[in-house]
């Protein structure tokens, strides 16, 4: 398997609580909005899982409807959903392929496209900085501590994560920027 399993991230909501579309999308939105799942991509996955047999219908909540005015569906998991979440679960888990499209481009680029491509590199780390400065480090011992619920020392473990992985993209991008000032210098000094 590559990337995270949608299908799998939807059935672990249901496994800890049954729940519409809507409740779903504004679930994983507050939880896991680094995956970037809209609310359509939820009623298909609603769908498939419902088609596999992982979830099943269990009733109509009692108050609220849908833009289109349906009464909204509550969906819960099957016993063979449950079984399935738990084997994903315990599955080893693949590293994620990495896409930044800076790299493409340093591929892809030619010397008289450095000093531009310096600018996005640059431009791309002011904006992982300011990502960076709005997170607060969270303690991982504060983590690992019983008192701490566990959906709250999960929080704190994709935090640091995020800020780990910001910070090494920034101590990379100014690499980068640093071979490319060196790379745009000595093309200028043998243009002279």
């Amino acid at each position: 398997m590559s990337g995270v399993s949608t299908k799998h991230v939807v059935l672990g909501l249901l496994v800890e609580r049954p729940g519409y579309g809507y409740d779903l999308g504004q679930r994983l939105d507050e939880r896991l909005g680094f995956l970037g799942l809209s609310e359509n991509v939820v009623y298909r996955i609603l769908d498939r899982l419902e088609d596999e047999g992982w979830i099943e219908e269990i009733g109509q909540r009692s108050f609220g409807r849908t833009r289109r005015g349906a009464a909204r569906v509550m969906y819960g998991p099957t016993a063979s959903g449950i079984e399935r979440f738990r084997d994903w679960i315990a599955e080893p888990n693949d590293r994620a392929v990495l896409r930044d499209e800076l790299r493409t481009k340093l591929v892809l680029a030619d010397p008289d496209d450095l000093p531009r491509l310096r600018a996005a590199a640059e431009a791309q780390a002011r904006e992982c900085l300011a990502e960076l400065e709005l997170l607060r480090r969270p303690l991982l011992a504060e983590a690992a501590s019983r008192t701490v619920p566990w959906q709250n020392a999960a929080a704190m473990l994709v935090d640091d994560f995020r800020m780990r992985w910001l910070q090494c993209l920034i101590d990379w991008l100014d690499a980068v920027c640093g071979v490319l000032d060196e790379r745009i210098e000595a093309t200028a000094a043998s243009k002279r």
